[in-house]
């Protein structure tokens, strides 16, 4: 910092400085010439360098965008009290840092003074490129699976199509549904990888002809479904909401039993899936929704992660509790009804 009597005594305090470097970010003072008149630590070490190799540097020096041509009128822009923000580049001494700003403009003793607050950005740039490169590999991977899905299913169904015209029975009725399905998801689920959402539009849903739909599309032979409570429309997105029933009607049937009685309760604030089934440890429950996490040797520890994802798409809330019978109850709340 330069000498005391070249900036106001406020500025150079010790309880000032002790203040400013309690902030954790990077801070910058200069005048209506635009040289520094105070910089911290912490800005000072974006460069590798001391805050007293700043101090009287101009601002165009670090920050490549200011025009020292223009900087009267930037600084003629700015009234008492103004703040901006800005995305940019500082660089100084051979260290170019991407950083965060926020200015204001402030009147001590009648002078003004432009108070910067820098931040280093450069990790959240690199989070944003890492996102940005994982959506590109997802939104290719998904192309590619339902590319080579298409194919099979096309297939499949070709001879359904076939056996139809000889054969008339329920069974290949159920299969050409299963195979219908199939491709809609595979254009959904494409459709979501692509727009990096959880859930598509919402719109007014029958709670029980939707569970009645999941239920039709999984292997339930011999497990028995009861519905509890009074049918209610609520605000979903059909598709994804079906297929949150499919996962937990699977789970069920995966970890209770082909037998396995399963109820859907429709309640004021959501609905609740519950099984007579062995129930999940306490110790377990927390985790059931992590990727990959399974105590099923052929399972693939996805359903249940898919299911949370869908509810929290429709920024809902789950919770894994005990039913009366001792198996497992899932209670998703937070659904909003149509009257």
């Amino acid at each position: 910092m330069s000498d005391g009597d070249s900036i106001p005594d406020d500025l150079s305090s010790e309880f000032f400085q002790q203040i400013v470097e309690a902030v954790g970010v990077g801070v910058g003072i200069y005048g209506q010439d635009g040289r520094y008149l105070y910089v911290n630590d912490s800005y000072a070490e974006l460069f590798s360098v001391t805050p007293a190799d700043l101090v009287g540097v101009p601002i165009w020096e670090v920050a490549p965008e200011v025009d020292p041509d223009t900087f009267d009128a930037y600084w003629g822009s700015f009234a008492d009290g103004d703040t901006r923000q800005a995305e940019t580049i500082h660089e100084y001494s051979g260290n170019r840092v991407p950083v965060a700003t926020v200015t204001t403009q402030r009147t001590i003793d009648g002078v003004p003074y432009h108070f910067g607050t820098i931040k280093d950005s450069t990790e959240r740039k690199a989070q944003e490129r890492e996102i940005q490169q994982q959506n590109e590999r997802l939104e290719n991977f998904a192309g590619l699976v339902s590319h080579d899905l298409r194919n099979p299913l096309n297939v499949a169904q070709g001879y359904v199509d076939m056996l139809q015209a000889d054969a008339n029975c329920d069974e290949l009725t159920l299969v050409d549904n299963a195979l219908e399905r199939m491709d809609s998801l595979v254009s959904e689920l494409l459709q979501l990888a692509r727009t990096n959402t959880l859930v598509g539009e919402t719109d007014p849903v029958s709670l029980f002809d939707t569970v009645t739909k999941a239920w039709d599309s999984v292997a339930t032979i011999d497990a028995d479904l009861r519905l509890a409570g009074s049918d209610t429309q609520i605000l979903a997105d059909e598709s994804r909401l079906r297929e949150l029933f499919e996962n937990l009607f699977r789970n069920a049937i995966e970890h209770a039993g082909a037998d396995v009685e399963v109820t859907v309760e429709a309640q004021s604030d959501g609905f609740s899936v519950v099984d007579d089934g062995p129930g999940i440890p306490p110790e377990e429950r927390d985790r059931v929704f992590e990727t990959g996490f399974t105590t099923n040797p052929g399972g693939t520890g996805l359903g249940l992660n898919i299911v949370q994802q869908i509810v929290t798409g429709h920024d809902w809330e789950i919770q894994v509790t005990e039913s009366i019978s001792g198996g497992a109850r899932f209670a998703i709340t937070g659904v909003k009804r149509v009257d």
